[in-house]
């Protein structure tokens, strides 16, 4: 309990008695006594102090005023004027300034000893200080055992506002409602990333970032606090724990199920140990599916952080494979809407990626066919990518089994090499003459040369190759080299 004027007036071990003020300013709390005889005590003060004080410097009333004055820009508590020395009673100048500002004034008898007073303050703000540290030690371990329980953030939650006596709510970063007590309270979820960064809040709440790993995961809110608010950033170092254990059991989940995913659609294993594989991760092999992928421009943290954060879609299978996350989707499900999700979580995490939308199929053949049509629409850019019909190139250009990339590196090498090393353009000759369908025309047209130039360039491509352009195969090589190597 806060100490008051009222409580030291009630000490009869002081025998302190009040000289003026009305009984409800008695209510003061007193934070710590300050001794002075300095005409100006104002930088040695902050706030809530009792002033002692013998008067030893105010000897006329124009002194006393301006003391009194001097005082009262601090916002004390009290002045506790000691008499029986420097004055018999409290100066009338004394009084009369702490009447016009209305500062009480107490008398301390000459018998009582200003250590007195000050012991016998600091001996009631330290029991007060010890109190609370052990009600908030009591408290956080309510809390603990509230979030042991097995009934995880709910109880945490339940338990916390009974504390502070007002609504709590733990929301994601995307706006999801981990927990909420009462459980149909409204809360901000839009804003909750703004208010917790804003230093003025709307009144009455309480916005709290829950970090995991230096990144913020979610947001612990409160509505107007009765009590035990010092509660709170221990209430938020519990969220982020239960957080991260979920996120470890979300990874755990989503690298065992991209284990599985990627033996399936590389065909590693036979239809039925994909079923009985598939099973066991929440996926029914022979049902229809859908994929969407979602692959990180840079990988590394990204891919990390979006490796912890939950979809919240209910029924989907997502798993990391690689360098991307995928989510498996089962018949009813928008993919449309998971693969904007996606884009939003990753947009949320401050990076980009380049998403692909699988379309639907059945069984285990379906569910690789999917995927492949997915990952080649990720292929294609940044944002959400739509499904194209997979041809035989595209599923080519997709297995990762085929080291394609390497191939074309290889193919590529002597053109790319020639125009680093002669400013010279056979790269962009080559894929104009490709998407020309080989006419020596059109390509002078869009380049903007003479067609004997355009014939030299693709002699020196075959010379440098030893391939000729003027055969099928060969005209085909050079196109999955020039995709796979992303120069088309």
């Amino acid at each position: 309990m806060t100490l008051t004027v009222r409580d030291l007036l009630e000490a009869p071990s002081l025998g302190i008695t009040l000289v003026n003020g009305a009984d409800a300013e008695l209510l003061r709390p007193v934070r710590w006594v300050a001794v002075t005889e300095l005409a100006d005590p104002r930088p040695f003060l902050t706030g809530g102090e009792l002033v002692l004080t013998t008067g030893l410097r105010q000897r006329g009333p124009g002194s006393q005023r301006e003391f009194v004055r001097r005082l009262a820009e601090r916002d004390i508590a009290a002045l506790g004027f000691g008499t029986g020395l420097s004055h018999p009673d409290v100066p009338d100048g004394t009084l009369a300034a702490a009447e016009a500002v209305g500062m009480l004034v107490l008398d301390i008898p000459y018998e009582t000893p200003f250590i007195a007073v000050d012991r016998y303050v600091a001996d009631w703000v330290l029991g007060e200080h010890f109190g609370r540290v052990r009600e908030l030690l009591d408290q956080h371990d309510v809390l603990a055992r509230a979030l042991l329980s097995g009934q995880g953030l709910g109880a945490l939650v339940a338990a916390l506002r009974q504390m502070v006596d007002a609504p709590v709510m733990v929301a994601d970063q995307q706006g999801t409602v981990l927990a909420s007590a009462p459980s149909k309270a409204a809360w901000p979820v839009e804003q909750l990333g703004s208010l917790s960064r804003s230093a003025v809040q709307p009144e009455g709440l309480r916005v709290l970032p829950v970090e995991v790993e230096d990144f913020v995961v979610a947001y612990l809110c409160t509505r107007r606090p009765r009590r035990s608010a010092d509660v709170l950033p221990y209430a938020v170092s519990l969220v982020g724990l239960e957080l991260a254990r979920r996120q470890a059991v979300l990874s755990g989940q989503r690298q065992l199920a991209g284990q599985v995913l990627a033996d399936v659609v590389r065909g590693s294993v036979t239809a039925a140990d994909a079923e009985r594989r598939l099973t066991p991760c929440g996926i029914d092999a022979t049902g229809s599916h859908a994929v969407v992928i979602a692959i990180p421009v840079s990988t590394g943290s990204l891919i990390r952080r979006l490796t912890y954060s939950p979809l919240p879609l209910p029924d989907v299978v997502t798993a990391v494979v690689d360098d991307s996350l995928v989510a498996v989707l089962p018949a009813g499900q928008p993919a449309h809407e998971a693969a904007h999700l996606l884009h939003t979580q990753v947009r949320q995490l401050g990076g980009q990626a380049r998403i692909g939308i699988g379309g639907w199929y059945a069984g285990v053949s379906g569910l690789r066919w999917s995927y492949y049509e997915a990952r080649e629409a990720a292929s294609r850019g940044l944002g959400v990518n739509e499904r194209e019909p997979m041809s035989l190139s595209g599923l080519i250009l997709a297995s990762e089994d085929i080291p394609l990339r390497d191939l074309a590196t290889d193919l590529l090498r002597p053109l790319v090499d020639f125009d680093a090393a002669h400013d010279g353009a056979l790269i962009a000759t080559l894929r104009a003459y490709l998407d020309a369908n080989g006419s020596v025309g059109v390509v002078a047209q869009r380049l903007i040369l003479h067609r004997n130039t355009v014939r030299y360039r693709i002699a020196q491509i075959e010379k440098l190759t030893g391939r000729s352009l003027a055969h099928t195969s060969d005209r085909v090589q050079f196109w999955l080299a020039l995709t796979a190597a992303g120069l088309t």
